[in-house]
């Protein structure tokens, strides 16, 4: 009698470990990119000869409205929004685009929010101490957050907020590179 239920404790343990690899098989792992260009905004004072401020300025960045596409994306994994586990940012990168000669010299430190018209301003990630020379920046990621609440909507907005310490170009203009990480499991 003590065998079969051994052997019965056996196959139970053998049909769920099973069954939660079946599970982890079905899930769905997918980074979606997005790019976006942007202008850098006209500095108030910005006249030529006319240093900023000890210090530096804080300049926020209108905000840029990003589509997600997420509906294209469940439907395209064959899942739904019920279905996401997790949705988070994995990397945010700055380029400069134009001009040739323009660095983040003028830049001491970035933060980068997003929100959505229907959820609070969160951020999500940032650089500070900008090292000089540099014309692309990897951004420090907020880690463990899960933001699917913001991805399953139509928009996210993303907002720039920024101290610097010179005037940049005139007509600056910077890629903004994010990827999110998708974690979704239709069998959940």
């Amino acid at each position: 009698m003590k065998q079969t239920g051994l052997v019965a404790g056996i196959v139970l343990v053998a049909f769920f470990t099973g069954c939660n690899k079946i599970n982890q098989l079905a899930d769905i792992n997918v980074n979606i990119p997005y790019n976006t260009q942007v202008t850098v905004p006209q500095v108030d004072g910005d006249t030529v000869g006319f240093p900023l401020p000890p210090g530096g300025v804080a300049v926020s960045f209108p905000t840029i409205a990003i589509a997600t596409n997420s509906q294209q994306y469940i439907a395209e994994y064959n899942t739904s929004t019920d279905k996401i586990l997790n949705v988070d940012l994995q990397s945010l990168a700055l380029q400069i685009l134009s001009p040739a000669n323009q660095n983040f010299n003028f830049l001491d430190s970035v933060e980068i929010y997003i929100s959505t018209k229907s959820l609070p301003e969160m951020l999500v990630a940032y650089a500070y101490n900008i090292p000089k020379g540099q014309t692309s920046l990897n951004l420090t990621t907020e880690a463990n957050v899960n933001l699917k609440t913001y991805f399953i909507q139509d928009t996210i907005i993303f907002r720039l907020n920024t101290h610097i310490n010179a005037i940049p170009a005139s007509g600056t203009q910077l890629n903004i590179a994010s990827t999110f990480h998708l974690l979704a499991n239709p069998l959940d």
